[in-house]
C-alpha cells in the first residue's frame, strides 16, 4: 500500500488533517534531485537497478516509518511531522523509564527555582539570551487534557535535562537537581495506560524550536480526550498534566497559599476518617451529634487513630447515624468517553451489621455487600484494550443488568435511592470519586441529595502516611484482597467498597 493510500485510510474520518501541506513533495518534482533513471529491465530487482543514494534522501527515508510506540502514536502522522532534514537524522530512542520533563519549565528554571546570586550567575551562563535554546534537544508533544485547556505541552527525555544540570553542577560547584517530587511538575511518567508523547524534532535553536512546534497539528474532536475522561489511569494522567502546565507557567504560586490549600485537603481527609470511624463503630460518637461540632483540627498529615478492637466481636460502639453506604463505578468506551458503557453499584446498609462480628479486615462485613452491574445495550460490543483490560462480560457478584442508553439515567437513579433509604443517611463512596461523579452527572444523575462522600483512594493514602494515591487494584493488594477481573464497573464499585471496609478495620492503629 503506498503512503498517500496509507494516510487516507488512517485519516479518513479527519479531513483537516489530510489537508495538512507537510512540504513534502515527490522526488520528481524537487528542483535539487534528479530524476531517477528507469530500469531498462523492470523484471531485475537486485541493487544494481536501484539508483545511488544521496546522503539527503538517506536521512527521509530514515524518518518514513519511525518507530515510535504507545497508544497514541501513529508512524504515519509522526512523519509528516519529521520533513526537515537539517532537524533530524535518525530518531531518539524513547526512555525506557517513560520519563519526560515540559521544555518550557526547564528553560525557566533558574528564574523560578534558584535563589539567590546563583540563580543570576546561573541564567547568565546557561539561559539568557537565548542559550538555553542553543543546544540539541530531542522535542515531543502532548496535548493537556479538555479541562485543562488542551494546552499543547512541549516535552523532552528527563535524562536530557539531567545532563544539562550536571554540566551546570561541574561548571558552577553546585548540586542541582529537578524535583521527585510529583506535585511539582518536573518529572512527567507516561504510564503505558496514559496516552503518549509523539516526537516532533531536533532543536538546536530557538527558532527550530518555534518552526517544530508549528507543525504539531490542532488536538481535533478525535484527539485523546474529550469531556467525560474520567476513569482512574486519565484522572491521574490529568492531574500530572496540571502540575506540569502549573511548572510552566511564569508567575509561581503563592506558596502560603498553597499550603494552605493543601492543608485543608488533609484536614478534610482527616475528618471524613474520624466521621467512617464513627460510622463503623470504631470510634465514641461525642456529646453532640452536630457534624459541624466534630471537626478537629490536627496537624496535616496526622492519621486519626483509635483503640485496637477484638475483630471476632461486635464492634463496641454504635453506628452513628446508622448510614447506608453507596459505591459506583463509571466504564466508558476508551476512544469516546461520552459512550458510557457500564454502571457499577454496591451498598453496605449498617443497619445489616449491628452485632456481627466484623472478622479480620472485615471479611464477614464485606460478604454482606449488595452488587450490582449495568451494562448499555448499545454499547455491549465495546471492550476496552489500548489503556485498560476492559472485561465487561466478568461480573462476579451477581448477574449482569442490560439496560438501554436511554434509560441508563433513570436506573441509575433508581439504584442510588434504594426505596425507603431516603429517610436514611446515604454516603458515596468510590476511588478517585471526581471522576465517577462527573460521569453520573453526564447521564443526568445528581448526587447532591448524599448526606457525605469518602474517596477511598484519599482516605487509604492518609491512613497508609503516604504522599500520592494508589490505583484500585494497588489497594487492594495491599490489603491482601484478590480483586478479579479490574476495570468491570460491577467488579470495581463492590471491590472499592470492601476497601472502605477493610482500610478501617484492617489498618495497624496504636
Amino acid at each position: 500500500m503506498k503512503p498517500e493510500e496509507r494516510l487516507v485510510l488512517l485519516f479518513a474520518q479527519d479531513e483537516a488533517l489530510l489537508k495538512i501541506d507537510t512540504g513534502r513533495r515527490p522526488v520528481s518534482d524537487s528542483p535539487d534531485r534528479p530524476m531517477a533513471p528507469k530500469a531498462d529491465h523492470p523484471e531485475h530487482t537486485g541493487e544494481e537497478s536501484k539508483p545511488p543514494v544521496t546522503p539527503s534522501q538517506e536521512a527521509v527515508q530514515t524518518v518514513e516509518e519511525p518507530p515510535l510506540e504507545g497508544p497514541q502514536s501513529s508512524p504515519e502522522m509522526s512523519a509528516s511531522l519529521l520533513t526537515d532534514k537539517t532537524e533530524l537524522a535518525t530518531l531518539p530512542i524513547r526512555p525506557s523509564n517513560g520519563q519526560f520533563s515540559p521544555l518550557v519549565a526547564v528553560a525557566r528554571y533558574p528564574y523560578k527555582n534558584i535563589k539567590g546570586d546563583l540563580s543570576k550567575q546561573i541564567a547568565s551562563r546557561f539561559f539568557d539570551a537565548g542559550k538555553f535554546w542553543n543546544r540539541s534537544w530531542d522535542i515531543y508533544y502532548i496535548h493537556a487534557p479538555p479541562s485543562l485547556g488542551s494546552k499543547c505541552v512541549l516535552l523532552t527525555p528527563t535524562s536530557e535535562v539531567n545532563r544539562f544540570l550536571q554540566e551546570i553542577n561541574r561548571e558552577m560547584k553546585c548540586g542541582l537537581s529537578l524535583s521527585t517530587d510529583v506535585t511539582a511538575g518536573f518529572i512527567l511518567t507516561f504510564k503505558e495506560q496514559y496516552p503518549q508523547p509523539l516526537y516532533v524534532g531536533r532543536s538546536t535553536t530557538r527558532e527550530t524550536k518555534d518552526r517544530l512546534e508549528g507543525r504539531i497539528p490542532v488536538l481535533s474532536g478525535h484527539g485523546h480526550s474529550s469531556e467525560g475522561d474520567m476513569n482512574e489511569e486519565y484522572a491521574a494522567f490529568e492531574t500530572m498534566m496540571e502540575h506540569a502546565i502549573e511548572a510552566i507557567r511564569n508567575k509561581k504560586k503563592n506558596s502560603k497559599q498553597k499550603q494552605m490549600m493543601r492543608a485543608l485537603q488533609e484536614y478534610n481527609t482527616q475528618n471524613t476518617i474520624r466521621r467512617m470511624q464513627r460510622s463503623f463503630g470504631l470510634r465514641p460518637v461525642e456529646d453532640t451529634d452536630d457534624e459541624a461540632e466534630m471537626l478537629t483540627w490536627d496537624s496535616p498529615g496526622t492519621v486519626p487513630t483509635i483503640q485496637t478492637i477484638d475483630v471476632t466481636k461486635a464492634v463496641p460502639y454504635q453506628f452513628w447515624r446508622e448510614p447506608v453506604f453507596i459505591s459506583i463505578d463509571v466504564e466508558s468506551n476508551e476512544r469516546c468517553h461520552s459512550q458510557i458503557t457500564e454502571v457499577g453499584v454496591s451498598t453496605l446498609d449498617m443497619l445489616t451489621l449491628v452485632g456481627i462480628p466484623p472478622g479480620e479486615t472485615g471479611e464477614q462485613w464485606r460478604s454482606r455487600i449488595h452488587s450490582r452491574h449495568l451494562r448499555v445495550k448499545e454499547y455491549g460490543h465495546i471492550v476496552n484494550h489500548d489503556f485498560v483490560a476492559g472485561c465487561p462480560g466478568m461480573f462476579q457478584f451477581g448477574e449482569s443488568e442490560w439496560v438501554l442508553q436511554r434509560d441508563l439515567g433513570g436506573v441509575v437513579r433508581s439504584c442510588l435511592q434504594l426505596g425507603d433509604a431516603m429517610s436514611r443517611r446515604l454516603v458515596l463512596v468510590g476511588h478517585s470519586l471526581s471522576s465517577d461523579v462527573k460521569y453520573l452527572k453526564h447521564i443526568g444523575v445528581d448526587v447532591e441529595g448524599f448526606h457525605d462522600r469518602v474517596d477511598t483512594a484519599e482516605l487509604f493514602r492518609m491512613l497508609r502516611g503516604e504522599t500520592s494515591v494508589r490505583s484500585l487494584g494497588g489497594v487492594l493488594a495491599d490489603l491482601g484482597i484478590i480483586g478479579w477481573y479490574l476495570h468491570n464497573a460491577g467488579n470495581d464499585a463492590r471491590y472499592t467498597m470492601e476497601v472502605l471496609v477493610a482500610s478501617l478495620l484492617g489498618v495497624k492503629t496504636e
